[in-house]
């Protein structure tokens, strides 16, 4: 193993070792939720989350003008706007869920990472 090897397992090992511990169990479904708002992309993330409330409260009004509306014209239109924003809520919903599967998908290879390096070292170290 050459210096390079070396140095790479080592910053795996101090990395990734507390990594690896902290997902040693299957996370719940509020810590992964909760994972979606550090590293570099919680900004995207946080943005992503107001504009879901946003469009909510838009949802919620336009039902509130529906049921309030006289005209059979202003029903549609209010009908159409509640299911527009319905529509924009499942997907934002979809997004978190494959932001969700991306962190999952991440922590799998980093995981494998380190298995794949401990595995090389240990190999090298065996006297053939």
């Amino acid at each position: 193993m050459d210096d390079l090897d070396k140095q790479i397992l080592e910053a795996l090992k101090s990395e990734d070792a507390a990594v690896l511990s902290q997902y040693e169990s299957d996370a719940s479904l509020p810590s992964m939720m909760a994972g979606l708002y550090q590293g570099r992309r919680r900004w995207i993330n946080l943005s992503a989350t107001v504009v879901t409330f946003a469009i909510l409260v838009a949802q919620i009004w336009c039902g509130y003008k529906f049921f309030a509306a006289e005209s059979t014209q202003a029903l549609v239109g209010w009908a159409t706007g509640f299911l527009t924003f319905f529509l924009w809520i499942v997907l934002m919903k979809l997004w978190f869920w494959l932001e969700l599967l991306r962190n999952s998908v991440t922590r799998e290879v980093k995981r494998l990472e380190l298995q794949v390096a401990l595995l090389n070292q240990s190999h090298e170290n065996t006297p053939e």
